[in-house]
């Protein structure tokens, strides 16, 4: 089946209840939210010594607990991420790495 949101087509599928471990080891009632990627922009970062550092986080699974945060009254939302990270380094930074400098001895893996 599917439905029509925002002129978009998307399939409508049943809520997957999941169980959810909690640090401190007790487990509680929670289900698998679908979503969509609106952006997943870059955050970069300049260090002193030239270096540029673009990061980026991009969630592949949602989960919204039966848990409620006692301060605001939200739902509380469990997300599995996976961290990117590219780092663009100034040539005077660079060195050869171990295995192709002449003067040290190292194992290469081919």
């Amino acid at each position: 089946m599917f439905i029509i949101s925002n002129g978009k087509i998307r399939s409508k599928r049943k809520v997957k209840k999941v169980k959810v471990r909690l640090p401190k080891g007790g487990e509680v009632e929670a289900e698998d939210v679908d979503f969509d990627t609106i952006k997943e922009d870059w955050n970069e970062y300049k260090l002193e010594d030239g270096t540029t550092l673009k990061f980026k986080t991009i969630i592949s699974s949602v989960i919204r607990t039966a848990e409620y945060d006692p301060m605001t009254g939200d739902p509380v939302y469990h997300i599995r991420s996976t961290n990117v990270l590219r780092v663009k380094v100034p040539k005077e930074l660079k060195r050869l790495p171990i295995a192709k400098r002449p003067d040290v001895e190292g194992v290469e893996v081919v």
